[in-house]
């Protein structure tokens, strides 16, 4: 299925990712990374999980996309990213 100019479903998935983070305590945030219609990188929160605090959702799915492509420049990608919030969460 073919969704190249559907950002609306995009997001959903970037949305799906931030709810795999909350799941596992993270600050709920999800990126997904699209090249020519498909998503090629997903991702969420891992900070916590992993003890790193580089693992953004962002910056495991431009890893991936990264890898994916063969190349460090992601050029003709898009990334869909949500804004965790979180209420009450002390530390965080």
């Amino acid at each position: 299925m073919e969704y190249a100019h559907n950002h609306e479903y995009f997001m959903r998935q970037a949305i799906i990712e931030a709810g795999k983070a909350i799941e596992k305590d993270e600050v709920p945030v999800g990126a997904v990374i699209v090249y020519e219609g498909r998503i090629i990188a997903r991702a969420h929160n891992q900070r916590e999980l992993l003890n790193d605090p580089t693992a953004h959702a962002e910056m495991i799915a431009i890893t991936q996309a990264a890898a994916y492509l063969e190349n460090w420049r992601l050029t003709g990608t898009t990334i869909y990213v949500t804004l965790g919030a979180l209420c009450n969460a002390p530390g965080r």
